[in-house]
């Protein structure tokens, strides 16, 4: 496992360096269709994600990003990409295996407001629009991938950047309210303990979208649900989340359209935090735990 954090500048999404020499990150673009196959292996889309990911996740480090644009080919040719250049990559595997994908983008709450963030996210809405104010004071966004597994005739989320695939992996990873497991490199840990908890996640057929497929009940309530065995639904707090959610998703939702500033919505993410905190607390008090 790699532990090194190198830190090249502020972003609202995490990056990721190929640990290796400089001499091997001059190295060309492999064969996409074998390496992928080859890592892949045999078995459900489920399993063949899960090896990728994992092989993606532990021969990366973390950085952040530089706002370059780049192909996915690039990425691997310079080792080196954010969280969404990372999906990219996981997405040029899959698609070279003939497995289905489509593109997951997420706003998560921060458990504390950074003055720096929220400057940084200001500096680029105005000079780029309102599609970089899906992170701010306390709010930061994520990207990842769902993927088709024709052995369930279901989407499941697979992301390199905390190693997981499958729901149920992605739920204890970015759900649970106690115990969560840890990214399986140690560096993402700080990173990871930052990204609180999403509360919207959108989807598209593409990086560039347009991102219409609201998922956030599909993993925000029936997941944050199936996670807890449907107790969570007893917590006195339980209606305020589904509330919170589902009134902060519209807005989200344009925010990534650049229809609107999400920043003008400060205060219902921190809303959102503090009945988080509630649930969690709750469900400290009743010995509640995700199965």
């Amino acid at each position: 496992m790699k532990s090194r954090i190198a830190l090249v500048m502020f972003a609202a999404c995490p990056s990721l360096v190929f640990g290796q020499s400089p001499e091997s990150a001059r190295t060309t673009v492999p064969d996409v269709r074998a390496l992928g196959d080859s890592v892949a292996g045999h078995g459900s889309a489920l399993h063949r994600t899960r090896r990728l990911v994992y092989w993606i996740n532990d021969r990366y480090d973390w950085s952040y990003t530089d706002y370059e644009r780049r192909t996915p080919e690039e990425v691997i040719a310079r080792r080196a990409g954010n969280c969404a250049e990372l999906a990219s990559v996981l997405h040029l595997f899959l698609d070279s295996l003939e497995i289905r994908t489509r593109w997951a983008r997420e706003i998560n709450v921060q458990p504390s407001p950074s003055p720096r963030r929220q400057e940084t996210a200001a500096e680029l809405v105005e000079e780029r629009g309102n599609a970089y104010s899906v992170f701010g004071l306390q709010h930061n966004d994520h990207v990842w991938l769902e993927v088709w597994d024709d052995s369930t005739a279901a989407w499941f989320p697979a992301d390199p950047a905390y190693g997981v695939a499958g729901l149920a992996d992605w739920s204890a990873t970015r759900l649970a309210m106690e115990d969560r497991p840890k990214p399986r490199v140690e560096a993402v840990e700080p990173i990871a303990a930052d990204m609180l908890v999403p509360f919207v996640v959108v989807t598209a057929d593409t990086r560039r979208g347009p991102y219409e497929n609201d998922r956030t009940d599909f993993y925000l309530v029936d997941g944050f649900q199936q996670l807890y065995g449907d107790e969570v639904v007893t917590l006195p707090s339980w209606p305020g989340w589904v509330a919170v959610v589902r009134g902060l998703a519209p807005h989200a939702r344009a925010a990534f359209a650049g229809e609107e500033n999400l920043h003008a919505y400060t205060g219902d993410i921190a809303a959102l935090k503090a009945v988080y905190d509630s649930l969690v607390e709750e469900a400290a008090e009743r010995g509640l735990a995700w199965r």
